[in-house]
C-alpha cells in the first residue's frame, strides 16, 4: 500500500471523492430502476472493494510470527506527541498520507455496502467499518509479519468510511429512492438516508 500514497495529494483526494459521489449517485439511481438483478451488481462491487481492502491491510510484508510487534495505541501519535520529535519532514508526510489512504479505501467499501444491504442504514455500515478496521488490526496483530497495529487506522478507517455513508446517503436522497427502490426520508439523527 506504500506505493498508493506517493499519489496522495489535495487534488488526488479530491478527485477520488467526486469521483466515489459520482459512482455512488450512478449506482443508486442505476439500482432504483431495476432493484432485483442490480443489486447484484452492488454486493459484486462491494465485495470486491473488501478484497480490496484486505489485500492491502493484511498482506504480510515479512513471514507471520517473524516481525517485532510494534503497537501503537496512541491517538494521533504520527501527528503530534513524542512520536514525531524523531520523525523527517518526509516520515511526517507519509504518515499523513498513509492516514489519509487509509480512510480513502473505506470510502468506496461504504458505499457499495449500503447500495448492497438489503435494509440500508448508515449506521449499521459505519459499525460494521469500525468493526472491520478493528478486526483487521487484529490480525494483523495475531500475524505479527511486519504490519504496525495502530489506532490511528482504526480511526481513518471509520472516518472514510463516515464519507462513504455521507455519500450514499446523498445519493439516495438526490435520485429520491434508495438503493433497494424503496422512498427514503432524511433522517437528521443519522445524517444518512433511512428506509420510510
Amino acid at each position: 500500500m506504500w506505493q498508493i500514497v506517493l499519489y496522495v495529494n489535495p487534488l488526488s483526494v479530491s478527485l477520488f471523492v467526486l469521483s466515489a459521489a459520482l459512482v455512488s449517485m450512478l449506482l443508486t439511481r442505476w439500482i432504483a430502476s431495476a432493484p432485483a438483478e442490480r443489486a447484484r451488481v452492488a454486493r459484486i462491487l462491494f465485495f470486491a472493494s473488501l478484497a480490496v481492502v484486505l489485500v492491502a491491510t493484511i498482506m504480510p510484508t515479512q513471514l507471520p510470527g517473524s516481525g517485532s510487534r510494534y503497537i501503537s495505541l496512541t491517538p494521533g501519535g504520527a501527528f503530534f506527541g513524542s512520536e514525531i520529535e524523531g520523525m523527517y519532514p518526509m516520515e511526517r508526510r507519509m504518515a499523513t498520507a498513509t492516514s489519509i489512504a487509509n480512510a480513502a479505501m473505506f470510502v468506496p467499501l461504504a458505499v457499495f455496502w449500503y447500495a448492497a444491504a438489503k435494509r440500508s442504514s448508515g449506521l449499521r455500515v459505519l459499525f460494521g467499518g469500525f468493526s472491520l478496521s478493528v478486526g483487521i488490526e487484529l490480525v494483523q496483530l495475531v500475524m505479527n509479519a511486519g504490519r504496525v497495529v495502530d489506532v490511528d487506522d482504526v480511526f481513518f478507517n471509520t472516518a472514510g468510511a463516515l464519507i462513504g455513508v455521507l455519500v450514499a446517503g446523498a445519493s439516495a436522497r438526490w435520485v429520491g429512492k434508495g438503493p433497494k427502490g424503496g422512498r427514503h426520508r432524511v433522517d437528521a439523527s443519522e445524517g444518512v438516508a433511512a428506509r420510510r
